[in-house]
């Protein structure tokens, strides 16, 4: 269990490290650019990350989650995505000048040919952070991560500031995917783990085609909006509903993607001693939920002065849509959990099945709210995130024999931390006159009255968060770095 705990700490610090980084990046690069040129970004990553989606079906988590692990293996995995990555690339390349003339913006398709080549470059750093990632080695994993995420942030600042606009991402894509290989082959060594072979490719086809199959449903639905409100209201509009997605994704940045990583590798682990992984997923969710509903409640009130702090005033637009959507993601605490459930109960078909019910459905609800405009837009995810959080959840339920009343008991405190959490907020918006629109500086007290209330929740509650907290705080203090702080501290 302090394994799990130190690769959650990790994680934890490289998301940290990595939403400071990359929201730096967000507040500077606003700045520079204007919301159209963001938007024509958006637009070009989307295509990428939907072309590239088809790499998925060479998967490299089954490198994770498979129980007896040959070289063999994994040179058929590394020879699978060389080759579905390198075809999907060339097409991207090629067919750049007619999606570009299809948007009336011939820049997309130079941007399109440098994120084909960026995509190509990561398959080094994929491949080895998956192997390091079943070995439990996260802190590699969050140095390949950190320069992964810090060279990409330093490039698209450096490159709007030089002026090569919507150009800027698209460049430092390419920089953060050379850099990152770069030192994953580093610290790998082994290079013998990239020599394709042309047989042994069967098994891990099997398992990658159903999540495969999931991930490319995921990503059409995530980046199909954008396409549909590229092409149908504005650039500009693009911008917009990007800009608010990532402010109310931040705690999912934080609190919940690192999880995935670290939950794949522990639940397999446990799978594989054949151990139940009923109560490790209860007290999961009692912690993510303990984190991800108050972060999710304080940026809905305080909407206005984040975005005035981190984009600027000429993003107030936003407002209304952060407001919205995050309120409607307060249902997706459990989101990341599940998957990594099923993959190491190895019921990866019930993952497909799940990808097939709930990803065309969002998608189709989505893109045709965006023909009534951003505001219906949004407000569609009060249907889509519940939809998918109900029909998520009833495989795992099935599998681990889950009762709802188990689920409401793990999460019963989360709910009174939120609450506690909130009324600092809302006591500062009544001072104001029940207005939202509130001055950064009482935004940031308010911001610090909703910390306090957490932690104030935590406590009067009984938190099983707030033990986790204590160990993980015993286990810095025993760590090499805490022993090198302690003794500092005493020599001063």
């Amino acid at each position: 269990m302090n394994a799990v705990r130190i690769a959650v700490l990790l994680m934890t610090v490289q998301r940290y490290f990595g939403m400071v980084v990359n929201f730096a990046t967000v507040a500077v690069v606003s700045r520079l650019l204007l919301p159209e040129e963001i938007g024509l970004a958006v637009i070009g990553s989307s295509i990428t990350i939907i072309a590239m989606s088809a790499r998925e079906f060479a998967s490299t988590n089954f490198l994770v989650q498979k129980k007896d692990l040959s070289q063999a293996d994994i040179r058929a995995v590394f020879s699978v995505l060389a080759v579905v990555t390198g075809v999907v690339s060339v097409g991207l390349s090629l067919a750049a000048p007619w999606i570009a003339a299809a948007y009336g913006e011939p820049s997309l398709a130079p941007y399109l040919r440098v994120t084909a080549l960026a995509t190509f470059l990561e398959i080094a750093a994929a491949l080895v952070t998956a192997l390091m990632q079943r070995n439990m080695a996260f802190g590699k994993v969050a140095m390949i991560t950190a320069l992964q995420v810090g060279s990409g942030a330093l490039a698209t600042i450096a490159f709007a500031m030089a002026g090569f606009s919507a150009m800027s991402y698209a460049w430092a894509w390419l920089i953060s995917a050379a850099c990152s290989g770069l030192l994953a082959v580093y610290l790998w060594r082994d290079l013998s783990v990239f020599a394709p072979v042309a047989k042994g490719w069967g098994e891990m086809l099997t398992f990658s085609f159903y999540s495969g199959a999931n991930q490319f449903l995921y990503r059409l639905y995530e980046s199909l909006p954008y396409l549909f409100l590229g092409r149908l209201i504005s650039m500009d509009a693009v911008g917009l509903y990007n800009r608010a997605m990532t402010l109310c994704q931040l705690p999912d940045k934080v609190f919940l993607t690192g999880v995935m990583a670290v939950g794949l590798s522990a639940f397999s682990a446990e799978a594989r001693k054949e151990g139940s992984l009923k109560q490790p997923y209860l007290r999961a969710v009692s912690y993510m939920t303990a984190l991800h509903w108050p972060a999710l409640t304080t940026i809905a009130i305080l909407a206005h002065p984040i975005v005035e702090i981190l984009l600027g005033s000429q993003w107030t637009g936003a407002v209304p849509l952060v407001q919205i959507i995050s309120l409607a993601l307060l249902f997706s605490s459990t989101a990341e959990l599940n998957y990594p459930v099923l993959v190491a109960l190895g019921a990866i078909r019930a993952t497909f099945w799940r990808a097939i019910i709930i990803w065309p459905v969002s998608a189709a609800v989505v893109s045709i709210a965006a023909l009534w405009g951003l505001k219906v837009m949004a407000l569609s995810l009060f249907f889509v995130v519940p939809f998918q959080a109900y029909v998520s959840i009833y495989p795992v339920r099935s599998r681990l024999e889950l009762r709802w009343r188990e689920l409401w008991d793990s999460t019963r405190k989360s709910f009174i931390v939120t609450l506690f959490s909130m009324t600092g907020p809302l006591a500062v918006t009544a001072l104001a006159g029940f207005r939202f629109d509130l001055p950064i500086h009482w935004g940031l007290g308010a911001g610090m009255l909703a910390a306090a209330g957490w932690m104030a929740g935590l406590w009067l509650t009984n938190h099983p968060l707030l033990e986790e907290i204590a160990r993980i705080s015993i286990l810095i203090r025993h760590s090499r770095l805490g022993r090198v702080v302690a003794r500092q501290r005493a020599s001063d």
